[in-house]
C-alpha cells in the first residue's frame, strides 16, 4: 500500500507541475516590474525596468544595425500570451538589434517581449503624434498566426477521446 501512496503522490505532483502556467520569454526567477507601457507615459515606470509586454504588430522598421517594432499593447494572461479579445492600449515601441524578417514579423502579428524600459519617443499615426514608450528587447516570442496553437506548455491527456 505504501508505494501504491507514494505512486499516486508522484503522478500527482508531475500533473500540477505540468499545468503551472510558464512565460515563454520570462525564466522563472527572472525579476520583472509589473509596469504597463501606459505607467512609462504616466511616469510611473523609471528607465531601465525590466518588463514583459506584449500585443499586435502595428508596423515594422528594419534598420542598418537593428529592427524596431511599433506593437498595439494588449494584456497578458498568466502565461504572458496576449488577451486578444482585450481591447488594444497604448502603443509601444520594441528595438531588437537582430534583423526581424518583415514576411515572418508582418503586421496584425502577435509577440511577447521581455526587455528594458528606454523612455518616451514621439511617431506619428497618421497624421497623429503619439507619445510611445521605447522597450529594447532581450527575449521576444513571435505567437503563432492561428491563436488555437499559442500554447507554452505541453498538453497532458488521460483516458480516451474522439475526435469528430
Amino acid at each position: 500500500m505504501d508505494r501504491m501512496h507514494r505512486l499516486i503522490v508522484t503522478a500527482l505532483l508531475f500533473l500540477l507541475a505540468g499545468g503551472c502556467a510558464q512565460s515563454p520569454v520570462a525564466p522563472r526567477d527572472a525579476h520583472v516590474a509589473p509596469f504597463g507601457p501606459a505607467h512609462v507615459l504616466s511616469g510611473e515606470a523609471p528607465t531601465g525596468e525590466t518588463v514583459v509586454w506584449g500585443g499586435r504588430i502595428v508596423s515594422i522598421e528594419p534598420l542598418a544595425d537593428r529592427t524596431e517594432l511599433v506593437i498595439a499593447s494588449y494584456p497578458l494572461d498568466r502565461a504572458d500570451r496576449p488577451r486578444i479579445r482585450e481591447r488594444a492600449g497604448v502603443r509601444f515601441v520594441m528595438v531588437d538589434p537582430r534583423f526581424l524578417e518583415p514576411v515572418d514579423w508582418s503586421p496584425g502579428r502577435f509577440v511577447t517581449v521581455l526587455g528594458s524600459i528606454e523612455g518616451i519617443e514621439d511617431r506619428m499615426t497618421g497624421e497623429h503624434r503619439h507619445a510611445h514608450p521605447v522597450i529594447h528587447a532581450q527575449r521576444v516570442h513571435l505567437w503563432p498566426a492561428d491563436p488555437a496553437q499559442w500554447r507554452t506548455q505541453p498538453v497532458f491527456n488521460i483516458g480516451v477521446g474522439v475526435r469528430l
